[in-house]
């Protein structure tokens, strides 16, 4: 680790938006693209679920479980609590140990 990461974790922001990132952006990717335990929902359905989770649930200071949250309600909303997408949406999460 670089003096400037070891700074920037010792000043509180637990790694930077370039750090952190990652871990949101795997849960994306297995939302839409799936393995062998996660239905694949393609990039129409990740889009429209990310960009509601965004639009509507999300806020500057949402932490990985409020976009959790916020990706979920955006995938009820659009196709239920039952469905599929909900299902790949938690699943993911899960992936990545954000429960």
């Amino acid at each position: 680790m670089s003096e400037f990461t070891i700074n920037r974790l010792t000043a509180g922001d637990q790694g930077g938006v370039h750090l952190n990132s990652t871990i949101v952006s795997h849960a994306a990717y297995l939302m839409t693209e799936g393995d062998a335990r996660i239905a694949r929902l393609g990039v129409p359905a990740a889009q429209k679920i990310w960009y509601r989770a965004l639009t509507v649930y999300m806020t500057s200071s949402t932490n990985y479980q409020g976009a959790r949250t916020a990706s979920l309600n955006a995938a009820r909303d659009l196709y239920g609590a039952a469905s599929t997408q909900y299902n790949a949406v938690a699943a993911a999460w899960s992936a990545v140990s954000v429960n």
